[in-house]
């Protein structure tokens, strides 16, 4: 690679090996010396004005950045967003997903281009390295239209707590994307009418939520603190602060060692003498959600039944 200059390089590499004829030329590769890398297979010709270092490896990154340059107005959102963030619950396999504003010629292979009448600066991010990719309340609309109601329900909340995405910018995108005829606009709005102000911190807390909720227990999600007669303060996963009842989805592996577990159990002492009792749900147990979800609707229903006495 003699040929491609020290500022070419850094270019490429920043981009996932990708790089522009008008970045190269800027970097000081004349177009004579780019054909002849082209001819040697340093240099990969797979988009016009585009071209990616042979020897790079091809990532859905590389293809979504040599997209990306070869077309100015479109970014990267739906599932393909999703797996670059590492949201839950992407499909494992889904063509390259595109938006851009009407009218744009797309055809590419592997690749599903979405065109929309509504499309401005405030909904992608141009990254450092090359991405162009959908602004997360833009995300959490457009993969409405790829996810199931639960799906997108957890999703969401993941962008709300671990991403901040507020309550108000889900409404103000909802607000200006709706459409009847959207796909996904119903499922956005419905999940727009679910969440709360404490979104779940994994998706199997999500899970064990809902299902509680389809029967009949009022559970609370990351809202009740214990202040512990240690002087520290817990938040529990879930909760039914009336029955003095908390659930912990302990599927974190630091759970599992002998550190957390002893950590988990000393907490939960402390919750007795509170009057609270801690139940807890591990992965194991989800593997059978039915039969966990039953036995936490029995204790929900004892725990009612001693209290009332």
């Amino acid at each position: 690679m003699a040929d491609l200059t020290k500022a070419a390089m850094r270019v490429a590499a920043c981009q996932h090996g990708v790089i522009t004829i008008e970045q190269l030329t800027k970097a000081g590769v004349s177009r004579h010396t780019v054909r002849r890398l082209e001819k040697s297979g340093v240099l990969i010709a797979d988009r016009k004005s585009v071209r990616r270092l042979g020897s790079s490896a091809r990532t859905l990154e590389q293809r979504c950045v040599e997209l990306c340059a070869s077309h100015r107005n479109v970014f990267v959102t739906g599932p393909t967003a999703g797996k670059i963030l590492g949201l839950r619950k992407m499909p494992r396999k889904a063509p390259i997903t595109l938006s851009g504003a009407h009218p744009l010629h797309f055809e590419h292979i592997g690749v599903r281009y979405r065109r929309s009448t509504k499309v401005d600066a405030t909904d992608m991010l141009r990254r450092p390295d090359g991405l162009v990719i959908a602004r997360l309340p833009r995300l959490a609309f457009d993969l409405a239209a790829s996810l199931q109601d639960l799906s997108h329900r957890s999703v969401v909340d993941q962008l709300m707590h671990e991403h901040s995405v507020s309550v108000e910018e889900l409404v103000a995108i909802g607000s200006r994307l709706y459409h009847p005829t959207r796909p996904g606009s119903d499922r956005f709005i419905k999940t727009v009418m679910a969440v709360s102000d404490c979104p779940s911190e994994s998706d199997a807390e999500f899970v064990v939520a809902e299902a509680l909720r389809l029967r009949g227990v009022p559970i609370e999600a990351n809202r009740q603190w214990l202040d512990l007669p240690n002087g520290r303060r817990a938040r529990l996963d879930l909760a039914v602060p009336d029955l003095r009842w908390g659930i912990e989805v302990d599927v974190h592996p630091h759970h599992l060692g002998l550190i957390g577990s002893t950590s988990d159990k000393q907490r939960d002492r402390q919750a007795k003498l509170l009057g609270w009792s801690i139940d807890r749900v591990t992965g194991l147990d989800l593997a059978d959600l039915d039969r966990t979800i039953n036995e936490l609707v029995a204790i929900f229903n004892v725990r009612s039944r001693d209290l009332a006495a």
